[in-house]
């Protein structure tokens, strides 16, 4: 017995000794590889201080070159062609909010710019008294790399982009492809600046920002500059600003960021299915809903297109409508996300089929009202977000008037009691 036991602890030991051989062994390979690693690293962050300390200014002739071998490498990786030179305009980062406050002023004037931001007051996406534009300005003034503007056929980039850097080629490899898309399909022709169908606008702008997201991605994957990654990451990371982005309503945010995650999204879900040749059949008939985005199947299977809802016509003394828009299924989320958790508010915008709603204003700056008319695809979806709409005004501590006729649900909603009396009198001659 004690000879077994001996027996058994040699053997133990031995295969101890030999693991702890192996493992040895194993970790002297790991640490080479480290070292290596490290060096690499090392070699790189080296490179990464020369270029800080020295940044790199092309020539006009070296930008010129670098921005037609990106034109080509986009033009390659998208199987579209240029069918006229790109335009470039060059700005310093100090004009750039006096661009941005100009093309706004193109589409807005100043009533019509303060009356949009009242009307998301009215929906509860952002506090009382926020100055919408002021706040859209400085979210891309913080965000904006480079911009494209199919109404000038002109690329805006910055005076201090510099084209030898990986993170710079990309971003310019993402407008460069917005340039395909208009010199290919004419983006002017699309509803992208729709002041009545804010659906309609960001289901358009989610195809072409996924269109370009998932390129810009491909061109980076395969075209970065080999050493350049770390350099990439760390200027990533301590460059990019986002503390107004994440200081803005939420509602707000998830608007900017929605064409880009979600847009991604519904543009790979193409490409998955026909590569460039569907992207481009997406380009000549494009989404017309964020419902559609956000179930790719409903776009390209059996197409799911949204009822279109009339608005009202109110003749109340004192009363201006100031708005009369769509939130469609992202919007509705969007809204009911300001007091419910996201999930109960992505199950209630689920079988959204149309809606338009309108707000008016009791004098300059005084009570708002909402209006609103919803359609819905079955009778379950309508009773579903009946129940938690009025969960999100019971939170919101706003009196609602909430009325169901089976798929079309009528809505008043105000702080108001004259304008809420409409509602209780069935607004007799005044809604059309």
């Amino acid at each position: 017995m004690k000879l077994f036991l001996f027996r058994l602890v040699a053997l133990l030991l031995a295969v101890a000794a030999g693991f702890l051989s192996w493992q040895n062994t194993a970790l002297l390979r790991r640490n080479a590889a480290l070292r290596e690693t490290v060096m690499q690293l090392e070699s790189e962050r080296r490179a990464l201080e020369q270029r800080l300390a020295t940044p790199a200014i092309e020539k006009p002739e070296e930008r010129a070159e670098l921005r037609r071998a990106i034109e080509q490498q986009t033009s390659e990786l998208r199987g579209l062609s240029f069918q006229h030179p790109v335009t470039y305009k060059s700005i310093s980062r100090a004009e750039l909010r006096a661009v941005l406050v100009e093309k706004i002023r193109e589409q807005y004037t100043e009533e019509q710019a303060r009356d949009y931001g009242r009307s998301f007051e009215a929906l509860g996406v952002i506090p009382p008294g926020t100055d919408l534009m002021k706040l859209w300005l400085s979210l891309y003034d913080e965000q904006v790399g480079a911009f494209y503007v199919p109404e000038e056929r002109a690329l805006y980039t910055f005076k201090d982009m510099s084209l030898s850097g990986g993170l710079d080629r990309m971003i310019l490899a993402h407008e460069l492809t917005h340039a395909l898309q208009d010199q290919n399909y004419d983006l002017t022709k699309l509803p992208l600046h729709q002041k009545e169908n804010d659906d309609l606008a960001l289901a358009t702008s989610a195809l072409l920002e996924g269109d370009a997201t998932i390129l810009m991605t491909e061109f980076y994957g395969r075209h970065a500059a080999q050493g350049s990654m770390l350099g990439d990451l760390l200027a990533m990371l301590t460059g990019q600003k986002t503390e107004k982005l994440q200081a803005a309503p939420a509602f707000i945010r998830e608007m900017l960021v929605f064409p880009y995650q979600t847009g991604q999204q519904f543009a790979l879900a193409l490409s998955l299915r026909g590569g460039n040749e569907e992207l481009n059949r997406a380009l000549a008939n494009p989404p017309i809903s964020t419902e559609q985005i956000l179930h790719p199947e409903k776009y390209y299977g059996e197409r799911d297109e949204p009822v279109a809802v009339s608005g009202a016509d109110l003749r109340a003394p004192g009363w201006r409508r100031i708005g009369s828009n769509v939130l469609g299924e992202f919007g509705i989320r969007g809204m009911l996300q300001a007091q419910l958790r996201p999930a109960e508010a992505q199950a209630a915008a689920a079988g959204w089929g149309g809606d338009r709603y309108q707000v008016y204003e009791r004098g300059a700056g005084g009570p708002l009202g909402l209006y609103w008319r919803t359609v819905w695809d079955t009778e379950q979806d309508a009773a579903e977000f009946v129940e938690a709409f009025g969960r999100y005004a019971q939170k919101r501590g706003v009196p609602a008037r909430v009325e169901q006729a089976g798929l079309r649900i009528t809505i008043w909603l105000s702080e108001d009691e004259s304008f809420r009396q409409l509602a209780e009198e069935g607004a007799a001659g005044a809604i059309d």
